[in-house]
């Protein structure tokens, strides 16, 4: 992962419509990073609208059809879809954006989206279990049901030693994004919604220090008649290394066909975890108290649609073989033809690995009274920054560490 700021050619993708989701979540993130605000935001204004144009708003048919393509071929073919998390973090750095460019109208309209999103994540993930398997022609159903149910079962075993490694949540939550959307609304005095906001984080946090004060002074500035004295504080948010990553993980299973037993390859995503960064961070000698795992954030994402995932790798194996099959048997040409067919299925087999690979792993928070100095200091004493604000306003630090080898990024909201 490289802070490349000036990529020409990605903005040609985006002109070109070639992979915009993927390509827009991605160098937006890293043009945030390098504080181009309004180039960042373009490049997620295009990934949003190609959600809305070419994942929300998808017909049943055109569904129907990419299915089918992904059937014969695999994902990799069509343009990336993405995550529900990732639509989330989409608006929230939105809104994150506006808010360092100062217009805290747009501001509001990202955090309101990224919001009614998190609200409606156990509808939309209803939707997507319920849609876990492709229809098969009739006269074909009854007889691969039991073949597709068995090697579905043996395939999610293959994940249990996954899923020992990553704690996945009940319910879909991402405590990061209502976390700015409450520092959002706190910055902008409207406490009452500031406070209701935060209650949510505090619920998930209930042991952590950092977390409590911070709901103690929220609901105390949204009960208060006036705010005039009331003391200015400062917040910081951190965001420190690197988000899972999705890797191929093949294997094979024997799949019985025709009385026969067939080994055949399976492709699927596992996911990765990566390194962290500096862990933690002291402000004035505040330590940051983690308030999100985004490792946990994605797996509980993965966990819920891998069914379906699994399920399509399955009847896109067996259609598969039995297109083998049906070339060996009909091959004229000494097989020739049919080693040529059983290439190409296993070429076309393949894993959607793509994601957005510069999502932290981690993110934490500090809040302390704001004296007019801010030192932040990363958990082995390297200095990160160390500079003056304004005592008599609230200010929101954002900073974030992908790596110890790479600058950390930091900006400064003061409101």
């Amino acid at each position: 992962y490289t802070l490349k700021c000036e990529e020409p050619e990605n903005e040609k993708k985006i002109t070109r419509n070639s992979d915009v989701i993927y390509t827009g979540i991605n160098v937006g993130l890293v043009a945030r990073s390098c504080k181009q605000y309004e180039k960042s935001n373009m490049f997620f204004d295009a990934a949003e609208e190609s959600y809305k144009r070419d994942v929300d708003l998808q017909n049943v048919a055109s569904k129907g059809a990419k299915m089918a393509a992904t059937t014969l071929v695999n994902d990799n073919i069509l343009d990336y879809q993405g995550t529900l998390y990732e639509r989330i973090m989409v608006n929230s750095y939105k809104g994150l954006n506006y808010m360092n460019l100062g217009d805290y109208d747009n501001a509001r309209v990202e955090f309101n989206r990224a919001l009614l999103r998190q609200d409606s994540a156990k509808d939309y993930f209803a939707k997507q279990v319920a849609q876990n398997r492709k229809k098969l022609d009739k006269a074909d159903e009854e007889k691969n049901k039991a073949n597709i149910d068995k090697s579905s079962t043996e395939i999610m075993g293959k994940y249990d030693d996954f899923f020992n490694e990553f704690e996945t949540t009940k319910d879909f939550v991402n405590p990061y994004a209502t976390y700015l959307s409450s520092m959002f609304f706190y910055l902008e005095k409207d406490y009452g919604k500031a406070a209701d906001l935060f209650k949510e984080i505090a619920v998930i946090h209930p042991h952590n220090k950092q977390v409590q004060n911070q709901r103690k002074l929220f609901e105390q500035r949204a009960n208060s008649v006036s705010s005039k004295k009331a003391k200015k504080h400062i917040f910081v948010a951190y965001e420190d290394g690197f988000g899972p990553m999705k890797e191929e993980f093949k294997f094979t299973l024997p799949l019985p066909f025709d009385g026969k037993l067939i080994t055949s390859t399976f492709a699927m995503p596992m996911l990765k975890k990566r390194d962290a960064s500096y862990g933690l961070i002291k402000v004035n000698d505040v330590k940051s108290s983690q308030v999100v795992d985004f490792d946990s954030v994605v797996a509980t994402e993965f966990k819920i649609t891998l069914p379906g995932e699994i399920t399509k790798a399955v009847v896109s194996t067996v259609i598969k073989t039995g297109l083998n099959a049906a070339v060996a048997k009909n091959d004229s040409t000494g097989g020739f033809l049919a080693l040529a067919s059983s290439i190409a299925t296993t070429m076309a087999t393949q894993a959607d690995v793509r994601s957005w690979r510069g999502l932290p792993k981690t993110a934490s928070v500090v809040m302390l009274e704001n004296k007019g100095k801010v030192e932040i200091m990363a958990a082995n004493g390297e200095e990160i920054l160390s500079q003056k604000v304004d005592k008599n306003k609230d200010v929101l630090i954002l900073v974030r560490s992908f790596a110890t080898y790479l600058p950390t990024q930091g900006s400064i909201i003061e409101r």
